[in-house]
């Protein structure tokens, strides 16, 4: 069926980044709202995302990481054939979805890595990719917390497992040894864009703003600008809606003033 009223800029981008219209139903029996959304979501806020410091690749990334956090599979799998075709490699989609599982749970991201692997076959790219790990079981730990050091800052970090409260402190531990010593340490993507996937996930999530707010000041401190991280909400606004985008607005808006810190 004719995209109609879809425009001329949408059109070309859905045919440059997509190897296929994957969205034929909607255009079949929605045709009005398959039109308003491809031209904000493949025009409008491109307007404003493209101009900006947000790399093509990034922006992928970012909404990557959004079809995951909001469960969108086939959304997902439409995005992982546009980042093989924007110059995303294998390695880099990879590793956000390994992100994603200290962040989502990993019976939530189970699905997406099949999802990924499938899109990989289909590209004739071979399974299993190389190792990316960094760390040991022997020093997860120690390097996890270095990273924790880095992205918050470490007297933020000594007076989090200082504040601890009694019980709880196997929770900090964990987020030392699995989520930073197991994921941020791995190769493939920068510490910068780590940090950018994880504001993503949280973004997208909802319900998370006190997170949200601590990995904006993270994201701040591992050299993203506002421009950038404004540009990645922008990216990822038709797939969150306006709601989660304006909370992420407005932990950015703490962020990124001059007075506040962690």
């Amino acid at each position: 069926m004719k995209e109609i009223n879809i425009t001329e800029r949408a059109k070309k981008e859905i045919r440059r980044i997509f190897s296929q219209r994957n969205s034929v139903i909607t255009l079949k029996n929605d045709p009005e709202l398959t039109m308003i959304v491809d031209n904000f979501a493949f025009d409008e806020t491109l307007g404003v995302s493209d101009e900006g410091p947000v790399k093509e690749t990034t922006r992928i990334l970012c909404i990557l990481a959004t079809t995951m956090a909001t469960y969108s599979k086939n959304e997902f799998k439409m995005f992982v054939d546009a980042a093989l075709n924007v110059g995303v490699k294998p390695s880099e989609i990879r590793e956000v979805v390994y992100q994603a599982v200290p962040y989502l749970g990993f019976s939530s991201v189970l699905c997406f890595l099949q999802i990924m692997n499938e899109v990989f076959a289909d590209n004739d790219i071979r399974t299993p990719l190389h190792d990316h790990a960094t760390t040991t079981r022997e020093n997860r730990y120690e390097e996890g917390k270095k990273i924790m050091d880095q992205v918050f800052g470490k007297d933020v970090i000594d007076r989090m497992i200082q504040d601890c409260p009694k019980g709880q402190e196997h929770i900090i531990k964990y987020l030392e040894g699995y989520c930073f010593g197991d994921f941020y340490t791995r190769r493939g993507l920068t510490l910068q864009i780590r940090e950018l996937m994880t504001f993503c996930f949280l973004a997208s999530m909802g319900g998370c703003e006190s997170q949200m707010r601590s990995h904006a000041l993270g994201n701040k401190r591992a050299g993203t600008s506002k421009q950038e991280i404004v540009g990645a909400v922008t990216a990822i606004l038709p797939y969150i809606g306006f709601p989660r985008a304006l909370n992420a607005l407005n932990a950015i808006n703490d962020a990124y003033s001059e007075h506040l810190s962690f």
